[in-house]
């Protein structure tokens, strides 16, 4: 079912709808905000309208999780009551931490039990929050994670879209975003409002933002040095990948985010133009302020190693070890016939070039590799300890690769 699309024609007009003038303040969305010290319990539900019958285990009885935010630098508080039946520990995707900052924040919460997990985030930027074993993580427990810059919001308008999915009992895939079908959001008309995508499905999603130019912002949390426009608002999002875009609105009609498929497009979101019309912003956006992250890296005298996906799989394989301040290349060679997202942890990586004379002007935590494919990546080496790689085949999000890397003297 498709919903009504409300335009700015049939919303309130002017100040008294909504103020976006400057940098007055910044819209986000209603639901599930938490902020410092943040209470999350783990439990049985069901949400039958999106997933079926069947039971979820969610966090705070809500789909998905808590949005949690937090400044750069400062301290994330987490008060985890674990009521499920299993054990329970957390993976804080893409946010770099010390290792040993990693494993309390990690540390697993028996059945019955709560504890309390701290992390302070060193990055700005976008986030997700979910189970550690896969089996829970599908079942629904997963949340955004948002870290916001210092100072004064770069948009007035700042939403975050955590999208998921679900196989109905009809067979047709439901895609809620913030757990509901095709929300409504709203954005400065003739401005620019920011959109943080969280693919939180197994599948790779092609998505199609319809309305002025968007921009690319940041991916995988990671700020780009040059917001680029996406070509006829066309992105495609690994699972558990992220894009912050830039989209622009006019002064009239609203945009639309939509998943591409073979048929006909799934319409994710709405983002509405109000307030007062001016004059639209023209060019790329000015880039988010940069986090501590290294400006080359040097490949001549690099470590490398390579990660095969697709073979049986046994007990996590260590791949090597690299020398902190040195450079390690990773290459992913999928014999799959499915596209395969890799969860390097520990560091952001960079795609590589082929002939080695370059990389991709962003970072990934979460690398796509395409069927029958091969992609290198390289990292400069900072935080000592072994750091996880994981390897989840596109559709159905089966582990497929697993291993280990460590960063010693």
């Amino acid at each position: 079912m498709i919903t009504p699309i409300p335009s700015r024609r049939t919303v309130l007009k002017g100040a008294a709808a909504l103020t976006l003038s400057g940098a007055a303040g910044t819209l986000f969305p209603a639901f599930g905000q938490a902020q410092g010290a943040v209470a999350l319990t783990a439990a049985e539900g069901s949400r039958p309208e999106l997933a079926g019958q069947g039971r979820l285990a969610l966090f705070n009885g809500a789909l998905p999780g808590p949005v949690l935010r937090v400044k750069k630098g400062s301290e994330l508080a987490l008060q985890v009551t674990n009521s499920l039946s299993e054990s329970l520990a957390l993976t804080f995707q893409g946010v770099r931490l010390s290792a040993a900052a990693a494993a309390a924040a990690a540390a697993p919460v028996a059945a019955g039990q709560s504890a309390t997990l701290k992390l302070t985030p060193p990055d700005a930027g976008t986030f997700w929050y979910h189970a550690s074993a896969p089996s829970l993580a599908r079942r629904a427990l997963a949340g955004a994670l948002v870290v916001e810059e210092a100072g004064t919001a770069a948009y007035a308008s700042d939403h975050v879209l955590f999208i998921q999915s679900f196989p109905p009992e009809s067979g047709v895939p439901i895609f809620p975003v913030n757990g509901s079908i095709s929300p409504t959001f709203q954005g400065p008309a003739s401005g620019r409002s920011r959109l943080r995508l969280v693919n939180a499905t197994p599948l790779f999603l092609r998505l199609r933002i319809r309305g002025p130019a968007s921009y690319a912002i940041a991916v995988d949390g990671q700020p780009v040095a040059e917001p680029f426009e996406l070509k006829e608002g066309r992105i495609q999002i690994a699972p558990g990948g992220r894009v912050d875009v830039a989209a622009t609105l006019d002064d009239a009609d609203a945009t639309i985010i939509e998943i591409e498929t073979s048929q006909d497009p799934i319409r994710l979101a709405v983002v509405t133009p109000v307030g007062p019309a001016g004059a639209a912003p023209a060019g790329p956006p000015a880039p988010l302020p940069a986090n501590d992250l290294p400006a080359d890296i040097p490949l001549k005298d690099a470590v490398r190693v390579e990660l095969p996906i697709g073979e049986k799989r046994g007990a996590p394989a260590m791949l090597g070890s690299v020398k902190p301040g040195k450079a390690m290349v990773l290459t992913l060679a999928n014999s799959l016939d499915a596209p395969v997202a890799v969860y390097i942890g520990g560091h952001p990586v960079r795609l590589l070039d082929s002939l080695d004379d370059g990389w991709k002007p962003w970072w990934h935590d979460t690398v796509p590799v395409p069927a029958k494919a091969t992609v290198r990546v390289a990292f400069l080496a900072r935080a000592a300890g072994t750091w996880p790689i994981t390897g989840a085949r596109g559709g159905d999000g089966e582990v497929v690769a697993s291993a280990t890397y460590q960063v010693a003297p």
